[in-house]
């Protein structure tokens, strides 16, 4: 038996198909299913036996082991399992094609998982599965938790279920933010301090007095006591010039007489 089968993309959906397969007990069409999330996502499964007994729909999330979500007869009613609600599914059935659609209401972002079909009876075989993914999960999981940016405690669920852990992430925050407004008030500091005594050398080798206001003040006190210095030795020798000069003239006036 061969299946082959023409789909209708609606808004918001996306399928991948396989191709057609033939002489497949269990078929599943869709390899890949997308929808938004509070669609209804439709799981198509088709047995091309005939004869065949129990068939049920698992479950299988990312990395954990596969649930059997419900189970029936071809004629028969439904039986779910594992906390599976039956307000959650609609079991599509289709006697001429053998085929069991499995659809699920209302989707959520627990929701996105592998679903196989499976014939159990009278031989078990399964499909090869379908991954339904739903779109906007990971924006959801991340608005889902306010950042700490503000004074707020995030109180999550312990695995056990009885007790709460309190998120320290604000303590992290707030000693990040400790350390890093220190290493900037020290990293200021030091480039001042490098600065400044970078220009205190500039000044010292190129000796300009008018860009160091400290040599400048040193230079003029040095002015200032040379020139009390040399004042101080003038004054004698003047003294010494003016009475050389008495002398000449007392001596002059013998010799005229």
């Amino acid at each position: 038996m061969t299946f082959s089968t023409v789909y209708i993309v609606q808004p918001g959906r996306r399928r991948v198909s396989a191709q057609t397969l033939k002489d497949a007990t269990v078929y599943q069409p869709d390899k890949e299913l997308s929808v938004d999330i509070g669609d209804s996502a439709t799981l198509r499964c088709c047995i091309s036996t005939v004869g065949f007994g129990d068939i049920a729909w698992f479950k299988q999330p990312n990395r954990e082991k596969p649930q059997i979500i419900v189970s029936f007869f071809r004629t028969a009613g439904e039986t779910f399992y594992n906390g599976f609600e039956k307000s959650k599914f609609i079991i599509g059935r289709s006697s001429a094609r053998n085929c069991f659609n499995l659809t699920i209401l209302n989707t959520t972002p627990s929701d996105e998982a592998v679903y196989y079909c499976a014939l159990t009876y009278p031989s078990p075989e399964f499909g090869d599965g379908t991954y339904l993914t739903i779109k906007d999960v990971t924006n959801a999981s991340e608005t889902s938790k306010p950042a700490l940016w503000d004074n707020s405690v995030v109180c999550e669920p312990a695995l056990d279920g009885n007790s709460t852990n309190i998120n320290t992430q604000e303590k992290k925050l707030l000693g990040l933010g400790t350390a890093l407004v220190f290493c900037v008030l020290l990293i200021f500091s030091l480039t001042y301090l490098i600065l400044r005594r970078r220009k205190n050398d500039t000044c010292i080798l190129n000796a300009s007095i008018e860009n160091c206001p400290e040599l400048r003040q040193e230079s003029e006190t040095e002015i200032v006591n040379y020139a009390a210095l040399q004042f101080s030795q003038m004054k004698p020798k003047a003294k010494k010039k003016k009475t050389g000069l008495s002398d000449d003239c007392t001596y002059s006036d013998v010799n005229i007489k």
